[in-house]
Formats: structure tokens, sequence, C-alpha cells
């Protein structure tokens, strides 16, 4: 059973008025204020606190907005400065690997980001570092961790030449057929997975395993689901295409990574059942601006890449299919591969602008993207993701209103307070502290 563990919760309490509310489901904003004491939510609202309280700090948020803290659905937090696929087993020695996860997991919190789902790790990083989290020894989101992905012989993550004979897995832990499949998930589930990822199709970057692929079969993602609901954990397929997500539909996974290129049917099928969805556009948007600017010299020319790795191609698909899955109540959900060069960890808030200027998503409908779905993929919308007394004080507080900038969560500079469990994990040096009069 996954919980939401962390340090010992603070004892103080602590007023925020004068702020706009918008408290994660959807509703219109309103002015008001809101009390923490310790961990919690005590009140939120057209409030005021017990003027008898002992001890409470006040801050005013005139002209800035609180909200819930965020969620990544879909996070590499071991990823840096990644150029090639090899660069994530390769050229990183999980030492590296562990430092840099920690290194970005202080880095989603300083954006407002107090959750996520992992969606892959090399070795146990994540799993060790969500350990450190929990125990209070580093700073970071709360984490549904993952260990290794799942992947078949020839699948997108088995770059490594046959001929090298390096014997070695990296990233990737291949698995050919059910009952590989069952092995290696009771292993993840042994070495302290909350979340099992698999890949059932290729990636445009690849040569050899292109996103128009299907990678695994309809008994491998059976397996992956059986195995990983019989012991109350959660699973992931990574897939573009509509046979992919259809395969990972109708055997029950919790969540699809990109669902780039689907048809109707695969739409109207996510939408039935409910599963969540994390398109992950600012990659694509990111990795064709590079390319234009910058260049692959292993593709050549830019239009070389265009014709190569079809991602202008996937980026028309995708926006049309999130726009449809948007007007058909598809969970979709605020994640993405930032690690690579071209999208580094800190700039989580370009997804949410994409939803809103490239989709035409509402700007609350992005939030809510952001904080109550992401807080219902990881199973604990019971504890976080809306702003309601006795839920636990993940909060940020930003300058401005994103409903009528969401651009204004892209640069961490206009985020002036974040709060994990009734802590500040962000907050300005020289703000004046008042007891409540």
């Amino acid at each position: 059973m996954i919980r939401v563990k962390g340090p010992r919760a603070p004892t103080s309490s602590i007023f925020f008025k004068n702020a706009t509310l918008i408290d994660g489901t959807g509703r219109e904003p309103l002015t008001g204020g809101l009390l923490v004491q310790g961990d919690r939510i005590k009140d939120v609202g057209r409030i005021d606190p017990d003027p008898d309280t002992p001890g409470i700090e006040v801050i005013d948020l005139t002209g800035r907005t609180l909200m819930p803290g965020m969620v990544l659905g879909h996070v590499h937090l071991g990823y840096h400065d990644v150029c090639d696929f090899p660069d994530l087993d390769l050229r990183q020695p999980p030492e590296v690997a562990t430092i840099t996860a920690v290194c970005n997991a202080r880095t989603m919190l300083q954006c407002g980001f107090t959750a996520g789902l992992s969606a892959g790790a090399l070795h146990r990083v994540d799993i060790h570092l969500r350990d450190a989290i929990n125990a209070g020894q580093v700073p970071g989101p709360r984490l549904l961790a993952a260990g290794r992905d799942l992947c078949q012989t020839a699948g997108m993550l088995d770059w490594n030449p046959s001929w090298l004979q390096l014997g070695m897995e990296g990233l990737g832990e291949f698995v050919d057929g059910p009952w590989e499949v069952r092995k290696a998930v009771r292993r993840l589930i042994k070495d302290g997975a909350d979340l099992v990822k698999m890949h059932a199709g290729g990636e445009g970057l690849r040569y050899n395993c292109r996103q128009t692929e299907v990678t695994c079969t309809r008994e491998e993602i059976e397996a992956l689901v059986e195995e990983t609901h019989r012991r109350e954990r959660l699973c992931s397929v990574d897939a573009r295409t509509a046979e992919g997500c259809r395969l990972a539909v109708a055997a029950g996974v919790d969540l699809i990574d990109h669902a780039t290129m689907i048809d109707d049917q695969s739409l109207d099928r996510l939408a039935a059942a409910g599963t969540f969805v994390v398109p992950a556009i600012d990659y694509l948007v990111t990795t064709l601006e590079h390319a234009r600017h910058s260049g692959f010299a292993r593709f050549g020319s830019y239009n070389d890449f265009l014709d190569r790795t079809r991602y202008e191609e996937e980026l028309d698909a995708a926006v049309d299919v999130v726009r449809q899955a948007y007007r058909r109540g598809v969970k979709v959900l605020v994640g993405g591969d930032w690690g690579f060069a071209w999208c580094p960890h800190g700039t989580y808030g370009r997804e949410l602008t994409h939803l809103v200027k490239l989709v035409g998503f509402r700007p609350m409908d992005a939030l809510v993207a952001a904080t109550r779905l992401g807080a219902e993929a990881m199973r604990i919308h019971d504890q976080i993701g809306t702003l309601k007394p006795g839920k636990l004080a993940d909060l940020l507080v930003i300058e401005g209103n994103p409903l009528h900038d969401i651009a204004l969560l892209e640069d961490p500079r206009n985020i002036s307070h974040v709060m994990k469990g009734g802590r500040f994990v962000r907050r300005p040096v020289a703000e004046p502290m008042a007891a409540y009069a």
C-alpha cells in the first residue's frame, strides 16, 4: 500500500491573508486566507484565525496567488545534460545519478512541485532518494519511486550493440515473455518500487526502434498489470501508437506516458477507463527547437533530423490528440522528460504553457491537471492536491495570477513561497514576520 510519509510535523501556526486562492478543484478563485497548523491546513476561505492563537505568524499575500503544491506525473530525477540515450547508462555511474537526483529533487521543490511520479531511474536511485526524503535527510518532493524500466529485446532501451557483449542492462531491464515480466516486477517490488514502468514502443531519436512501432505483446502488458496490482503498486506504459495504447488500456494500466499518436477509438477507451495520460509536449517542442538552432551532428541537416525522427509530425499529432483528450475528459497530467541538455530540470512550467497556448486548455484546467489530477494519479488525493481543511499543507505562492498569465510558472523567480507539510522550503529571505494581533 502506498502511503505518504515525511519528517515530524512542525508545531507552528501560519496564517496567509489577502491571497487569491486557487484551491485545485477547478472552482473560481476567491480572495481570502489559509491557516496552517503543524503540517496540515486548518482552515481556508474568507476566514480570520483565533486572535488568541499563540505565536501565530501572519503573511500578507496581497497581489499574490496561493495554490496547492503541484505534481509532476512523469519525472526522471537522475537525468542531467543528456545528449543521447547511451548517456544514461554507458556514461553515467550510479554515484553520479544519485547526486544528480538529489539536486533535481531540490529543484522540483523550488519550482513549486511538491510531489511526483518517477518515470524510471538507473538502478535503485529513486527508491533510495524517496527513503532519504521521507526520513528528512534531503529536501525533495513526495515521490512514488520507480526502479529500472522494463523493456523487451530490441525495444526502446536496448541500445547497446550486441557485438560489444557488455553484459549490462543500465536503465532498462530486458524481459521477453510474460513470466520474465512477472519475475522482474516482483524483483522491483522487493527492491522497494512504488511504480513499475514498461516500454511498449520506440522513440524518434532511436535508429532502430521508431515511435510508430509496438515492441511488446498483450500478454506482457497484462502480466505487468496483474503483478503490480496484486501487490498494490502502480504501473505505467510508455506508448505513442494507437495499438500500444489500446493494449495498455485493455490491460488496465494506471498511467500511459506520451500517447501522442493515437486515434479516436483509443481516446474514447482512455476516457472510459479513466486512465491517466502524460503527453510530455515540452520534450517535443524543445527537441525541435534545439535541432533547428543547434542541430544533432549524427543526423546531418535539420531536414534529415525531421525525416529520421518524425518529431514535427509527432508534435502536430500530439497537440491534436491532447486537444481531443481534453474535450473527452481524459485525465491529462503535467510531466515530461526533463534532464536532456535542451530541456533541463527547472523548466517544468513550460508544459503548462503548452497545454494552454498550444492545446487550448483553460488556465484553470491546466492548474487542476498539475494539482488535483496529479494527486489522484498518485492515489493520495485525500492528502494533497487541493486546499481543504485536514489536508497536508503543500502550498505555493505566486507573484501575480497564473490564470491571467500561465507562463508565470515557467520562472521560479515568480514563486515567492513553497511549503511542504507545513514547512517552508522556499520563502523570501527578508520577509517580515509578525504575530497576529
